[in-house]
């Protein structure tokens, strides 16, 4: 199946570039299901409620919506509703100290697993007057679900357990607050580095359940993980044993194991195998990552059940004290690998890329214990 990417460049006020990005993807397929899907609006109260926390925690969000809305004419009722809603990513991430690269620079690599009708395939490069530029992967136009900014933090996020949302079959919320793509944004606008977004996050309200890791060009990381208004921390650095985190879609830290204690096989198969390749490893590169990303699922991280929101729709490599990101779309090499270099302009095009489809054996999605599978 062929599917078309996008790279776009976004600068100015957050109004001028909500407008710019409705006038650019209302043709995106994620845009045509919302306007097709006939969802509800949030109520006049629901819709003050979310206003005020993006104004607290994303300053400029409400704005960059209004002119979003105006440009695509739907209600903004229903586009919060849309953003709060539609998500549930199942993803590998893994951060890399420089103590375990040949380069002598830290890496972060990540795989993002959706379904094709839903994800944007855009990449963009988003200078919002008074924020840090950044660059990386929008997520429903307006979010973002990874990148890294001018000032060399990266952040990327996989799901933490089940997805947390108002749908049926979802997990219900126990805290109000944000969703992963609002965090991953705002701190890519606001920190200039590990320690401001763990300050910046401190006492932030996150409703997703989220594995999120931070890595900055001098070498610090960071994992945080939500669990049902629960939350751990894990920090590394030149000064530690630890060389490397990585995740999949469960509680790592063994703080949270106990309030999640079981996983979906895939995730806990998938952890493992990253697991097995780096624990003892030096001179990784980022083609070592590359190769990892894109093996095959169970000896590797690359699936293709886009039909079950399960398919790699992206793989990426950040290098952020090269100031450069590596993207691959829809899990295949054929595909190409793709640098960027945050200091360069990014050239508006449009790519097609192929992706193909598994047939999804039920079994990878049945849910085993973790207390003794999880290595902390």
């Amino acid at each position: 199946m062929k599917i078309e990417t996008r790279t776009i460049a976004l600068v100015g006020s957050n109004y001028e570039i909500g407008a710019e990005m409705g006038r650019k993807m209302a043709s995106m397929p994620s845009l045509k299901k919302l306007q097709a899907a006939g969802l509800r609006e949030l109520d006049n109260a629901e819709v003050k409620k979310a206003a005020a926390l993006f104004d607290r925690w994303c300053p400029g969000l409400n704005e960059e919506l209004q002119g979003f809305v105006e440009a695509i004419g739907l209600p903004l009722a229903q586009v919060v509703y849309y953003g709060m809603t539609y998500l549930r990513p199942n993803c590998s991430q893994i951060a890399v100290l420089p103590s375990m690269t040949k380069s002598g620079r830290p890496l972060l690599a990540r795989n993002y697993e959706f379904s094709h009708e839903a994800e944007d395939f855009t990449l963009v490069k988003t200078s919002v007057t008074g924020k840090y530029t950044h660059l990386g992967t929008s997520v429903l136009q307006f979010g973002r679900d990874d990148g890294f900014n001018e000032c060399g933090l990266a952040v990327t996020v996989t799901s933490c357990g089940f997805p947390v949302g108002p749908l049926q079959y979802m997990r219900k919320p126990k805290v109000v607050g944000l969703q992963f793509w609002a965090v991953v944004r705002t701190l890519l606008e606001n920190c200039r580095d590990v320690n401001e977004a763990l300050a910046f996050m401190a006492d932030m309200p996150i409703a997703y359940n989220l594995n999120l890791m931070l890595l900055d060009k001098a070498g610090n990381v960071a994992l945080v993980e939500t669990l049902d208004g629960q939350r751990a921390t894990k920090r590394i650095g030149a000064e530690g044993d630890e060389a490397y985190l990585c995740t999949t879609n469960h509680p790592v830290l063994p703080e949270m194991i106990s309030y999640e204690p079981r996983a979906m096989r895939h995730s806990v198969q998938r952890y493992k195998w990253i697991r097995q390749r780096l624990d003892g490893a030096d001179d990784i590169t980022s083609e070592d990552l590359k190769a990892m990303l894109l093996a095959k699922y169970p000896d590797g991280l690359c699936c293709y059940f886009f039909n079950e929101f399960f398919g790699t729709t992206k793989s990426m490599v950040i290098d952020p004290a090269c100031g450069t990101l590596e993207l691959c779309w829809g899990g295949r090499r054929d595909n190409g690998w793709h640098k960027y270099n945050i200091q360069e302009p990014l050239n508006p095009e449009a790519k097609e890329i192929e992706i193909s489809f598994d047939q999804f054996n039920p079994e990878i999605a049945v849910y085993i214990p973790l207390d003794t599978t999880v290595k902390s």
